[in-house]
């Protein structure tokens, strides 16, 4: 299962989806196929000029999909055209070309990990919630994008074009990828912070993210609020235990002890990789980077992608031994 949200969120554990909920869905999908299936159907029971057009037309939807929860309801995306989608939710339109690509494959190779280990085999689909990913389609685009829709939404289709079927392995098996915005100065090393078998998610020096102009970012609350949001009916002692790239691993408090994503998250910081400081009856919250700092930091790679690297070399760079395959 997919432990990583996108930038700037933090990884996580999906709960296992029960039998009902997993029939329910596959029943929802399989009245999605019926109405992708009848036009040709009908084309080929009546005998229609328009066939050739319309065996095209679900041609292009099959293979794996994903499926997107949006105003209408649940949408049923084909996977590159949901890569498009998570691309534009995912990164800034902004960022070299070599970096959407490096992008693009790490979100492709999301969803098939994804759907190897909870999707439906049957109908060949995922949720984007299992995925881990939002999907902003053609309208949230426009509103994201405003004026510079056409510019930004011609990068993402050539980054995903160029990248069509690839994907990220380690040792022949799909590989897990994470990813953030910005580091606190290097990215953390997988297996001090998750344990065996992400020995690939090295430690990567992105020493030159400090330049980036929201590198630092404080939160400040009264003593009263800060404790009270740990639970703790007074002021108490609070121990940091940090990991080799500075991030804090764990908080123990004399409540017990939390992650430090999950103080992050209580908190509302940037990132784990925060320090404490008392102001008078107040105490500062400061960070530095943006997300959990493991994986592919958007913003080194983008530092590269502008000094020459390719996309083959990025992700290698964050994915040690890691191997691009390509279906089609």
């Amino acid at each position: 299962m997919n432990r990583f949200h996108g930038a700037g969120d933090i990884y996580r554990i999906q709960n296992i989806r029960n039998t009902a909920r997993r029939q329910k869905f596959r029943d929802l999908c399989a009245v999605f196929l019926f109405l992708f299936l009848l036009p040709y159907a009908c084309s080929l029971l009546f005998g229609r000029s328009s066939m050739g057009r319309e065996e095209t037309a679900f041609a292009e939807r099959e293979g794996l999909a994903v499926a997107c929860e949006g105003e209408a309801g649940t949408l049923l995306v084909p996977l590159e055209e949901y890569v498009e989608g998570a691309l534009a939710a995912s990164i800034s339109a902004e960022s070299e070309m070599e970096t959407l690509k490096a992008q693009a494959v790490i979100l492709r190779t999301l969803c098939i990990r994804a759907w190897e280990e909870e999707g439906d085999s049957e109908t060949e689909t995922v949720t984007a919630e299992l995925v881990g990913q939002r999907y902003l389609d053609a309208g949230q685009r426009r509103q994201l994008w405003g004026e510079a829709y056409e510019e930004n939404q011609k990068k993402m289709e050539e980054a995903v074009r160029q990248t069509k079927g690839m994907y990220l392995t380690l040792n022949g098996k799909i590989l897990e990828p994470a990813y953030f915005q910005l580091s606190a100065g290097k990215t953390r090393d997988g297996a001090e912070v998750l344990g065996d078998g992400y020995e690939y998610l090295v430690s990567v020096d992105c020493s030159h993210d400090i330049e980036a102009e929201d590198y630092i970012g404080s939160v400040v609350l009264s003593e009263k609020r800060f404790w009270e949001l740990l639970g703790s009916d007074s002021i108490g002692k609070i121990t940091l235990t940090r990991d080799s790239a500075e991030y804090v691993l764990y908080v123990d408090t004399q409540e017990g002890r939390m992650s430090g994503e999950g103080f992050r998250r209580l908190f509302g910081l940037a990132s784990s990789c925060f320090t404490l400081e008392e102001e008078g009856k107040n105490i500062r919250l400061t960070s530095r980077g943006i997300g959990h700092g493991l994986g592919f930091c958007q913003h080194e790679a983008d530092r590269r992608a502008a000094d020459g690297e390719d996309f083959l070399a990025l992700l290698t760079d964050f994915f040690k031994g890691a191997e691009i395959q390509k279906n089609g």
